[in-house]
């Protein structure tokens, strides 16, 4: 914890499974981090703080806290393959979330509702991501800087779920947990505010995670080095769910209304 760098991978998954979508919706805000909220490495102080856990007690308590805190913010940037990516994501256990995430240049936002999403992407991500076949130019035409409206099971399909349930986005950066070492640090400060660094080094290189040092611990930060992707991770707004407001009727169209068809599970632009 945390497999950060394996997330923003999942981004790149996720931008290519998003070619099957269609569809569209303008939004007025044009703001692409305003559904979210503000990252915060917030904590309050405490005097030897967890003296009597080991590295990987207190790692294994801060997980747990994280994922029954039933929702928080993640703000990660890295690099995969050359490819620089930024994603930040207020999620839930329920399916609620407000992300927005740029890899390499080309920029989109979800917005979950937990019983379906909306999408929009810039010009170069509707560019860079039309299906097989679709000319790249017309699908930007088409839905850049539109919302397209996707079912829950359209929302599956496409992958983008994957940045919008809590539970599912700690299994994944959870899943490395026991390979290599731990090691726990003396207590620091981070912003300010008093942490706990743990040290976790695998043959993909070394991250240092640090665990907040309230009455409930959490891990604030994480910072990758070695391997082909550094990454650093911002943790904060634990049990602070995002207020999710989908657009409005009006500034959203149904695939289906662009004349896409249907095809392996997706709509194709």
């Amino acid at each position: 914890m945390p497999a950060s760098s394996r997330i923003l991978v999942a981004i790149c998954a996720a931008t290519a499974a998003a070619a099957a979508l269609s569809g569209c919706g303008g939004d007025e805000r044009g703001d692409s981090s305003a559904p979210l909220l503000a990252p915060a490495a917030t904590t309050s102080s405490k005097a030897e703080p967890y003296a009597d856990l080991s590295a990987r007690e207190l790692l294994d308590r801060a997980e747990t806290g994280m994922r029954d805190s039933g929702a928080m913010t993640v703000d990660l940037t890295g690099t995969d393959e050359g490819a620089a990516m930024h994603v930040k994501a207020a999620l839930t256990t329920e399916g609620r979330c407000a992300v927005a995430a740029s890899v390499d240049g080309d920029t989109f936002q979800i917005i979950g509702t937990g019983a379906g999403a909306y999408v929009k992407g810039d010009a170069d991500f509707w560019r860079d991501n039309a299906s097989d076949g679709a000319d790249g130019d017309t699908a930007a035409d088409r839905l850049a800087g539109k919302w397209a409206r996707l079912s829950e099971q359209e929302f599956t399909d496409s992958g983008l779920d994957y940045f919008c349930v809590l539970d599912e986005l700690l299994d994944d950066m959870t899943s490395d947990d026991d390979k290599g070492t731990l090691t726990k640090n003396l207590p620091t400060t981070l912003d300010g505010k008093p942490v706990i660094p743990l040290v976790h080094t695998t043959s993909d290189g070394t991250t240092t995670i640090y665990v907040s040092t309230g009455d409930t611990p959490y891990v604030v930060k994480s910072e990758s080095t070695g391997g082909d992707s550094p990454d650093v991770g911002l943790y904060s707004d634990f049990g602070k769910p995002p207020h999710i407001a989908a657009p409005p009727p009006s500034l959203t169209v149904d695939p289906g209304d662009l004349g896409g068809d249907q095809d392996g599970g997706g709509f194709r632009v």
